[in-house]
């Protein structure tokens, strides 16, 4: 049950939702896509309220990677960025989208970078089921990213991952972030602390704090919500956390 969640996500950043299991962040991410209908308050994206888009306009500009995904049927990368492609382009009564599907054709052009940055261009005629977890998760960012939308709501896209493309993924989406701004949720807080401009902690359905991470860091919040004293350590590339 969310109460009380207000929370920015600004053009050209990365910003890390943290918490504890069952404080709320996968709901809070179904909300602001649109998916989850049930609440009541304020959603807006660009400063016009979200149910003012039609449907496949929202499809296009906000995409959604859930924690899980089964297809009810056969799909093969190819198939499934297809799909991504195609993303709210039936119920604004288009049939086309400029490009040849990958099923039946070469990839295009400008989407040859995409398949290179997730190691997907030689597995686009395989199976989804016959796919790693950490392949089957690499195959969903990718189909989520295709159309290039304004934002991403991406929940725990990281979690199958090994700790190598754990760190491509996280730099990819940070790289990418100027033409696709991401809300991402992660377990991970060191990753949290690397890669992300802010940082959103929630607990117990309340969005507790909201900042940048020195900032996160130094105020304790962590240690509050999580139940666990951390000790700070400095990195190359920043603050790291070790739980005491």
């Amino acid at each position: 049950m969310l109460d009380g969640v207000g929370l920015d996500v600004f053009a050209g950043e990365l910003l890390a939702l943290i918490g504890p299991n069952g404080a709320g962040k996968s709901s809070a991410l179904k909300c602001l896509g649109g998916i989850e209908e049930a609440w009541s308050g304020r959603i807006e994206l660009e400063g016009r309220p979200l149910a003012a888009f039609p449907t496949g306009e929202r499809a296009r500009r906000i995409a959604y990677l859930p924690q899980f995904f089964t297809p009810h049927w056969e799909l093969s990368v190819a198939d499934l960025l297809d799909i991504g492609q195609r993303r709210g382009l039936m119920s604004l009564g288009s049939g086309d989208i400029g490009w040849p599907a990958l099923s039946t054709g070469d990839p295009p052009a400008r989407l040859n970078q995409l398949l290179r940055d997730l190691e997907l261009a030689g597995l686009l005629d395989r199976r989804f089921a016959s796919l790693s977890g950490g392949e089957r998760a690499r195959a969903l960012l990718a189909q989520a990213l295709v159309t290039r939308p304004s934002l991403l709501l991406a929940d725990e896209p990281i979690a199958s991952l090994d700790p190598a493309h754990q760190l491509r993924t996280m730099q990819y989406l940070r790289r990418c972030r100027h033409e696709t701004a991401a809300l991402v949720v992660l377990h991970d807080l060191n990753l949290a602390l690397r890669f992300a401009d802010r940082i959103a902690v929630m607990a117990d359905g309340r969005m507790v704090a909201c900042g940048q991470r020195d900032d996160i860091v130094a105020s304790g919040v962590l240690t509050e919500v999580f139940g666990v004293r951390f000790e700070a350590h400095v990195t190359s590339w920043g603050q790291a956390l070790l739980p005491d």
